[in-house]
């Protein structure tokens, strides 16, 4: 697309306005996005994040121009054919996490590596009888027809996980309407109030830190309790533990008392005897 000189410079001048204005700037990668899928995340994502599509040499010229260049240097250097540059207020967690969220379903191609096993189950499929048979079976899937359809006789795994898939492969899973890839933006690189973050380190588990969270308090408590370290936390438990410790040695002591014979208990009963009399 051809772009005319105060059209070039108009592209900078908004790319360098949204530099300096938002504390967050990210590089993302449009790799392997179709068009369709590109222009929903947009719409989904306005509110939260701006992301700008332009020529490459404009987006490193914003950035080379702007106040910031310093501090943004290693975003420029991560530029690349297929970048955005994204715009937010969202930290680097939250930014990585709303992509994650919005991206979306699409068929597997031939080649394409599975990024986890893509099994065809069994059961009836709408696929009318006829030639579609012999593509199940190249891609080694049993089937068989009953009535007027096809049924896959049992579950098979049609390529696994970080193999690629073949061509046979993908024209069935088309045709059976299964789209087991994922795409969306993929957040490269985000600028976050002076840290500098890879997408990689963003992509966390967020339950799996909430458990271990509980379990390090938890921890932290049991520590607590057992130095008889005393806090708002600590000490009501630290006294339960004095509590039940007392009673276990009551308990203790009761049970190793020797019992009272006989001759020991009519002494004590006479003088109780003596005393109604008096």
């Amino acid at each position: 697309m051809f772009l005319t000189r105060d059209a070039k410079k108009g592209i900078v001048a908004t790319l360098q306005s949204k530099i300096e204005k938002y504390p967050v700037v990210a590089v993302a990668s449009l790799k392997g996005l179709p068009a369709k899928q590109y222009g929903s995340i947009r719409k989904k994502t306005r509110e939260k994040a701006h992301i700008a599509f332009a020529r490459l040499t404009l987006m490193k010229r914003a950035l080379e121009q702007s106040k910031r260049k310093d501090e943004l240097r290693d975003i420029d250097a991560a530029l690349g054919d297929g970048s955005v540059l994204v715009f937010s207020e969202l930290d680097a967690f939250t930014l990585y996490k709303l992509f994650k969220q919005n991206k979306s379903k699409t068929a597997a191609k031939a080649g394409a590596i599975a990024p986890i096993d893509l099994v065809v189950p069994a059961g009836e499929t709408n696929l009318a009888p006829g030639p579609v048979l012999t593509e199940l079976k190249q891609a080694g899937i049993q089937a068989k027809i009953q009535g007027p359809k096809v049924v896959i006789t049992k579950d098979v795994v049609v390529a696994k996980k970080g193999e690629p898939v073949s061509d046979s492969a993908a024209m069935v899973l088309s045709k059976l309407g299964i789209e087991p890839m994922e795409v969306g933006l993929q957040v490269e690189k985000v600028f976050d109030h002076g840290t500098l973050y890879a997408g990689s380190v963003l992509e966390i588990d967020e339950e799996a830190v909430v458990q271990s969270l509980v379990l390090a308090h938890q921890q932290a408590v049991n520590l607590l309790v057992e130095a008889e370290i005393y806090n708002d936390v600590s000490a009501p438990l630290i006294l339960l533990k004095a509590q039940r410790e007392a009673l276990a040695i009551q308990k203790l002591v009761e049970s190793k008392a020797p019992a009272k014979t006989k001759a020991e208990e009519k002494p004590a009963e006479a003088a109780s005897a003596s005393e109604e009399k008096k």
